[in-house]
């Protein structure tokens, strides 16, 4: 075989797991609450969608992680889901512009 040719097939075979490869759902609204085991976030169109957390989940600030007593209520956040789909994966925050 050629060089194209090896490449061509080695890019064909490649496709099927890139097609297959998860990709995560994010969740973004305005927190209602959260506690240790779930996250409320209410959605654009008004409805509250309550997320479960496990012992695994992150809170996110830029790529800083933060301490969950920075997530209040009001705060607008992008929750990440874990391969579930189901569970929080990641909160991520806002990033703390400096003050000018």
């Amino acid at each position: 075989m050629t060089k194209p040719s090896l490449f061509l097939c080695a890019a064909l075979l490649a496709v099927p797991a890139i097609v297959q490869a998860h990709t995560h759902k994010v969740i973004m609204g305005t927190v209602k609450r959260m506690d240790s085991t779930r996250i409320e976030v209410i959605l654009k169109n008004g409805k509250v969608q309550a997320i479960p957390l496990d012992k695994h989940t992150m809170v996110m600030r830029g790529r800083d992680m933060v301490g969950a007593d920075q997530v209040k209520p009001g705060l607008r956040v992008v929750v990440v889901l874990a391969e579930d789909d189901h569970t929080a994966e990641n909160i991520k925050l806002p990033v703390a512009h400096p003050a000018k």
